[in-house]
């Protein structure tokens, strides 16, 4: 299964890394090039001239914000707002000013914060800010006040937050769209460095694993090598996170709510897949070069599946190494999670079958209509039957 000829990939990992790189180019210049960032982030969506305006003042507000700051990656700040937004723009296709705006500030009461900045910065971008909001009709800087409120995470929970954008999502439906679009976007960004394993196709590589008796392995050349544990740990975090966001989505039955909407829930499946595939690929390549032992990998988890390990969330030790991971994921603070993910990423048995088993929950989201897993809701993952 290919994704791509299908429409179901908004953005190849390699149309990604070119928007990043000329994102990154622009904010890069001695002096920023407003009408070319906004070309950028835009792409087909056509603005008039207030909305222009509008736009080049809350640029101006992002860069007062984030300044020179580093993403963990460390890759600029600013570039996730931007690159969600541009996400946004593309899936839509006529998006609103308010929903633009969403996604460029959709972090701001988190990370934009005075104690984060400092008072000097902060007050630079709240003038900047101020001013772009003088822009606005009164029913726009209300929708804008709730939105952002809204796609706030101040419950110290991720499937709580989820909830709460899920609430708010009939009234205001970029809510959903905007968290959709932040979410493929976070899904991406570790890809940006290990670009190279987009090369190969996953599921062919499977077929000849299974099927080809004197297989002898795909082979990846010098340009691929598995995440260190920070990478690992941010990448399990996303794949787990998307995986509540879709299954909660759908349980509300909105994941068809609206075409846009289709198509990013859509695209975040496709999102998780690839990423679950090069770190699937990167472990047959370093860890699992043997073809007989990815064999016995491949048909345990296919048989693990078969038999409902995908269907519900289970109890720890219910039978299975998957067993009870999302309910630990799930429990605790985040320092825990974070625990909990790097022990999971260093326990190379059982990640190599997480990996394999996110593929296929993934797939199932995109294949079946009726697909969810049981068991997750706003209060965490409970362990079914």
């Amino acid at each position: 299964m290919d994704p791509s000829p299908t429409g179901r990939e908004l953005l190849t990992v390699e149309e990604f890394l070119t928007l990043s790189a000329k994102i990154n180019y622009q904010l890069s210049a001695r002096s920023l090039k407003a009408d070319v960032l906004l070309s950028l982030v835009l792409g087909p969506t056509a603005v008039d001239a207030r909305v222009h305006d509008v736009m080049v003042k809350a640029f101006l507000a992002l860069q007062a914000g984030y300044d020179t700051d580093r993403r963990r990656l460390g890759t600029p700040g600013i570039l996730h707002p931007l690159r969600a937004t541009a996400l946004l723009s593309r899936t839509v296709g006529q998006p609103t000013l308010v929903s633009l705006l969403a996604a460029l500030f959709h972090d701001k009461q988190e990370d934009l914060t005075e104690a984060e900045l400092g008072p000097e910065r902060f007050g630079r971008m709240q003038a900047l800010f101020a001013e772009m909001e003088a822009l606005l009709t009164e029913a726009e800087r209300a929708r804008l006040t709730h939105a952002l409120r809204w796609l706030t995470n101040d419950l110290g929970s991720y499937s709580l937050y989820v909830g709460q954008v899920l609430d708010h999502a009939t009234e205001l439906p970029e809510l959903l769209q905007v968290k959709l679009s932040d979410r493929i976007d976070n899904t991406f960004d570790v890809h940006l460095q290990h670009p190279g394993v987009s090369n190969f196709n996953f599921y062919r590589a499977v077929f000849d694993i299974l099927f080809q008796p004197g297989f002898r392995g795909v082979s990846m050349g010098r340009f691929h090598f598995m995440p260190d544990l920070a990478e690992g740990v941010m990448l399990l975090s996303q794949l787990f996170k998307n995986t509540l966001l879709l299954a909660m989505v759908r349980n509300a039955g909105l994941d068809r709510r609206d075409p846009a909407t289709a198509r990013l829930f859509t695209g975040l499946a496709v999102a998780g897949i690839r990423e679950a595939q090069w770190l699937a690929l990167e472990m047959f390549n370093t860890l699992y070069a043997d073809v007989a032992r990815q064999r016995a990998l491949l048909l345990e988890v296919m048989e693990y599946c078969a038999k409902g390990g995908i269907a519900a969330v289970r109890m720890p030790g219910a039978g299975g190494e998957l067993d009870g991971v999302f309910v630990r994921f799930t429990s605790g603070d985040r320092a825990e999670q974070k625990r909990a993910l790097a022990e999971l990423f260093q326990d190379k048995e059982r990640l190599v079958r997480m990996v394999l088993a996110f593929i296929v929950v993934f797939a199932s989201f995109l294949n079946d209509p009726t697909y969810t897993l049981l068991g997750i809701d706003r209060t965490g993952a409970h362990p079914q039957g």
